[in-house]
């Protein structure tokens, strides 16, 4: 497949918070590196905030 689109549009399009890193096509599969761009997130049970 040949496109002038960014990887990162193509597999996380309406997710502003990764950063694609690399991505490796062989033998039928893709594998995708990704990284997260917050610096923490809140817990879904106990609604606290972690960083660690």
């Amino acid at each position: 497949m040949q496109t002038d689109t960014p990887w990162d549009s193509l597999i996380f399009g309406g997710i502003d918070e990764v950063d694609v890193e690399a991505v490796a096509a062989a033998f039928g599969t893709v594998e995708v590196a990704a990284r997260g761009r917050a610096t923490g997130s809140v817990c879904p049970d106990c609604g606290r905030f972690s960083d660690a």
